[in-house]
């Protein structure tokens, strides 16, 4: 559970700072979410994260470059590609409706050093380019979000066979996460400014490239 990083910014930084680390470790909660061994969740990711339980959830999304059917092309740049797996299920942010029976599934993942292609059980309806889409997850009947994120990677973190040790971020202090280097976040995990996250007003966003 211990362990440090040698940076938290990496070859392009996310914050315009240093920022704070949450305490103690974290470990990739796989029970509750679908991972691939060998991909790497994004610096930057929306995590929730759970302090008893030393958990990370994370928010999985991605910003849909064209859609064929059931074919859907995702955005891909060097330094980050979608971690979605098969059996994920999937809605358009923003738009996330109906009953966990009837909620659209990935069926297949195809990635390349330069691009993302799933395949998807059903076309969803109005997803067009340049939306986004997010995993959803069971809440009774229905389909909806994973949660409201607390909390952001501070770094990016391999998946691995056995534990995944991931760190955090729940407060930028005076610096601020620049939103278009990392994955995209739904308006749903943001607050009414679009400043800062929904869920962690301590999390500090910024339009600037």
């Amino acid at each position: 559970m211990k362990g440090t990083k040698a940076s938290f910014v990496g070859s392009r930084p996310i914050f315009t700072g240093s920022p704070t680390i949450v305490p103690g470790g974290f470990n990739l909660d796989k029970a509750s979410q679908n991972f691939r061994v060998g991909d790497v969740i994004p610096a930057g990711t929306l995590a929730i994260y759970d302090e008893q339980k030393r958990t990370v959830k994370v928010v999985k999304t991605a910003k849909v470059l064209s859609v064929k059917g059931t074919t859907v092309t995702l955005y891909v740049d060097e330094f980050y590609e979608p971690i979605f797996c098969e059996g994920d299920r999937v809605a358009k942010a923003g738009a996330i409706s109906g009953t966990w029976a009837s909620a659209v599934t990935i069926t297949k993942v195809v990635k390349t050093p330069n691009s993302c292609e799933i395949t998807l059980s059903a076309a969803i309806s109005g997803l067009a380019a340049d939306n986004i889409i997010q995993e959803v997850v069971k809440s009774g009947d229905n389909a909806a979000e994973i949660g409201t994120a607390n909390a952001v990677l501070i770094a990016d973190t391999d998946v691995r066979q056995d534990e995944s040790q991931v760190d955090v971020c729940d407060h930028t202090l005076n610096y601020r996460m620049f939103e278009r280097r990392v994955p995209p976040i739904p308006a749903s995990q943001k607050s009414a400014d679009g400043r800062a996250l929904k869920g962690n007003a301590n999390v500090l966003l910024t339009q600037s490239y």
